[in-house]
């Protein structure tokens, strides 16, 4: 199995909102135990003679209720089973009350609705946990009034109860995801601005590089034509290998100097086969006795495209395959071209652990990397919007055997020129020719 996915820039909505789930539940408790022990001067009019034994079990609800806030000081404490804790306590005592001071008649039971809509504006809630927290209330509340309803004034008295229970709940619930959905959008917006930043910095970083790399790109290219002048012509598809490797680093500095713009005028008809055989001398001695590599290129029309930036795709491709057959005894990278719907299709197929079903989308995210810190987590998401752009894609599946099988699909798009060349020859050849006189 890969390494597992590196965190991006912010951390995820339920990890970012656990935290001031947890702070939030703290001024809850300490606001909810200084009411709890206040309501014993409702108890004393209710009922005078429970009145100091449902003191004492106030004041130990407060105490309890206290303990949790301390508790959840602690990082390690978690919210969900704190929060039931609370509710689990604030309900007994609610009922306890409720037992006391005339059962199913007591108005303690509208008390509960303090503590469903307290919950819903004092915590920030997902919808589902606040509908469990809530049918929790009512549950603990309501349930043991059940068996004391006998007489019809009974029943009617515990059913106006539970429908003002029943109608907190449903309007907690609404009202917390209605909020939800505002921290939702605010957490997204904030994730998008920080992906900004960081593309923005990504940009300033390529800009410096291209500027720093040309000068020596340069040199080494002017000193590989003095080299190639005094090699045996036997060794000059070498020289001229080299010279082939360091024009595409040419042009893929070039592209990140003008923020790889993708205009139609830089763009050209391409043979796939031959782009994946550039980009595989860039790996010749990287996988030459290592990996076998299995070409099965089928039928395939020209592809326009900028083939800088589509090359760099497939070099993306092919690094990646090699990475993840690090070590592995027979290694194997297939190399696929074919047309399916109109599309032309690539497709890079490794034999290696594979990518994990719930990573494969996420591995087209920016700052998302398999390779932990070995990885920028940038080559797949610049790989996939270079396909987009391009109206095509870049997908991963399982491959048959095992291992990792990315599909990159690109539009078969005829020169524009050419069409009105062979619309041109269609006419001529159409166009009744004048008849001869001999």
């Amino acid at each position: 199995m890969r390494a597992p996915l590196s965190r991006s820039p912010l951390l995820p909505y339920a990890e970012e909102l656990e935290p001031l789930q947890r702070r939030a539940l703290r001024t809850a408790c300490l606001i909810a135990a200084f009411c709890i022990v206040a309501f014993s001067a409702l108890d004393r009019v209710l009922a005078p003679a429970a009145w100091l034994s449902l003191l004492g079990l106030r004041a130990i609800a407060g105490a309890l209720l206290l303990g949790i806030e301390r508790w959840l000081r602690n990082e390690r404490a978690r919210f969900e089973p704190a929060v039931a804790a609370v509710i689990f306590v604030l309900a007994t005592t609610l009922s306890a009350g409720t037992l006391r001071t005339g059962g199913v008649h007591s108005p303690y039971p509208y008390s509960a609705l303090l503590i469903i809509l307290g919950t819903s504006i004092l915590l920030p809630l997902r919808p589902v946990q606040a509908a469990w927290i809530h049918l929790e209330m009512i549950g603990i509340t309501l349930l043991p009034l059940v068996p004391l309803a006998v007489t019809r004034e009974d029943h009617l008295a515990l059913a106006a109860r539970a429908s003002f229970l029943v109608c907190g709940v449903l309007l907690g619930v609404a009202g917390t995801h209605v909020h939800d959905g505002l921290r939702r959008r605010e957490h997204l917006a904030r994730a998008e601005f920080a992906r900004h930043v960081g593309l923005v910095n990504l940009g300033t970083l390529a800009g410096g590089l291209a500027h720093e790399l040309s000068n020596p790109l340069s040199a080494l290219s002017a000193q590989l034509e003095l080299l190639e002048l005094e090699l045996p012509v036997a060794h000059r598809d070498l020289v001229g290998d080299a010279q082939g490797s360091v024009s595409r680093m040419r042009s893929v500095i070039e592209a990140m100097r003008r923020g790889a713009r993708f205009s139609d005028d830089e763009q050209r008809e391409v043979d796939l086969p031959l782009e994946i055989e550039g980009s595989l001398v860039l790996f010749t001695g990287r996988l030459d006795r290592r990996v076998q590599i299995v070409r099965e290129f089928g039928d395939l029309p020209p592809v326009r495209c900028q083939p800088t930036l589509i090359g760099q795709v497939l070099v993306n491709l092919v690094a990646n395959a090699a990475d993840a057959l690090q070590g592995r005894p027979g290694a194997r990278i297939a190399l696929r071209t074919l047309c399916a719907n109109g599309q032309a299709v690539v497709e890079v197929e490794d034999n290696g652990p594979g990518v994990p079903a719930d990573q494969r989308d996420k591995i087209f995210e920016p700052f998302v990397s398999t390779k932990g810190a070995a990885g920028n987590g940038l080559g797949l998401w610049i790989s996939a919007e270079i396909a987009r752009r391009h109206g095509g894609s870049l997908t991963v599946d399982a491959a048959r055997g095992g291992g990792a099988l990315f599909r990159l699909t690109l539009p078969i798009r005829r020169n524009p020129a050419k069409i009105d060349e062979e619309r041109a020859e269609r006419h001529s050849a159409a166009s009744p020719r004048p008849a001869t006189t001999h």
